[in-house]
């Protein structure tokens, strides 16, 4: 059995395949959101479909209906009925949801289980689960990982400068548009466990906060 991550699908959300400029449009669709993302331009129902259809095919592809899948927040724009119809397009069973800004209460029941956060701890390790990006969580300074959504990669350069935080994007902007397994995000985590260890020794907490 495996774990996965994933986070800000979106799923039947027109717009925020023109916010973050999410690789489903045509050109003439991307020349016109181009000049104003903002805009009430509304991108076509063929063009949601495609990047439905892209998402649902990288998770079936890459998680098997054994395995658990975590979704970080902001599955669908809809209520239960589309919850209902994109879940039931997903082959894993284990499916569960840390609530996002844009998940409705009405949509809970299709999920395994729902929660607004919490720790998830596979082979031993902790991973401290919330839509939102954190700078100090539950056993933050004993090791544990925090995995994220809601910015739509727009924290990966302040990852990578700040390489000593045990922290992930696990949203679809920031992977490539497919649910990261938890060797993936473990292989990530190595070298900053290291430096993260490191700055413990010089008395520094994960967030660079001293500590005694």
């Amino acid at each position: 059995m495996q774990a996965w991550f994933t986070a800000d699908l979106h799923f039947g959300h027109g717009n925020i395949i023109k916010y973050c400029n999410r690789p489903f449009m045509t050109e003439a669709e991307r020349h016109e959101v181009e000049k104003n993302p903002r805009s009430k331009f509304a991108l076509s129902a063929e063009t949601v479909a495609r990047h439905d259809e892209a998402l649902l095919e990288a998770i079936n592809t890459r998680v098997q209906p054994d395995d658990i899948l975590w979704i970080l927040g902001d599955f669908c724009m809809g209520g239960l009925p589309m919850a209902t119809d994109y879940r039931n397009r997903i082959r894993c069973r284990n499916l569960h949801l840390v609530r996002g800004n844009h998940d409705r209460p009405a949509v809970e029941p299709v999920f395994s289980q729902t929660i607004e956060q919490g720790m998830f701890v596979f082979q031993k390790q902790h991973i401290w689960l919330n839509h939102y990006p954190m700078r100090s969580w539950n056993r933050s300074y004993h090791g544990s990982w925090h995995l994220y959504g809601h910015v739509h990669g727009v924290l990966a350069a302040e990852d990578e400068r700040e390489d000593w935080r045990l922290t992930r994007d696990v949203g679809v902007d920031a992977c490539g548009f497919k649910p990261l397994s938890f060797d993936e995000v473990r292989a990530y985590m190595e070298p900053r466990v290291a430096r993260f260890k490191a700055r413990l020794a010089e008395g520094f907490g994960d967030d660079g906060v001293g500590v005694s």
